[in-house]
């Protein structure tokens, strides 16, 4: 997850973040701060997307808990849900729970190496440049 962990680096940290990343011809990517999560660290929702008859629908969502290490941010899994087809995944804290966070984890860490591919990072270095020239 070093994608995702450079783009909440590059906008200043987990507390109060919230992230549109507009990087054409990829749906809309938001990673905001959603509070604690089901273990009382900081939580995040990471996002793409898109618009249908008039509603915003998630392809997918991902919310993490944040732990801070020595070695940068661990994130770990703890929803996955798609709007197309519905799909609504929950880790629970049993032996299914290890399985789905399992599979969360791969399927993260592809979706990270696919943002990073696809300019996502760039994207959000631009943006906060723009920022910064705002001010």
């Amino acid at each position: 997850m070093k994608t995702i962990e450079e783009i909440i680096t590059i906008c200043g940290g987990v507390e109060g973040l919230y992230a549109a990343i507009t990087n054409e011809p990829y749906m809309r990517l938001v990673i905001e701060h959603i509070g604690e999560g089901p273990h009382g660290l900081p939580a995040i929702s990471v996002a793409h997307y898109y618009e249908l008859n008039g509603d915003l629908c998630q392809d997918p969502e991902m919310r993490f808990e944040i732990e801070r290490t020595p070695n940068g941010l661990v994130m770990h899994p703890s929803m996955f849900q798609m709007a197309n087809p519905p799909v609504y995944q929950e880790v629970s804290n049993d032996s299914q729970g290890e399985a789905l966070a399992r599979e969360l984890r791969e399927f993260a860490a592809m979706w990270d190496n696919n943002l990073r591919d696809q300019g996502f990072l760039q994207a959000a270095k631009r943006l906060q440049s723009n920022a910064a020239i705002k001010s």
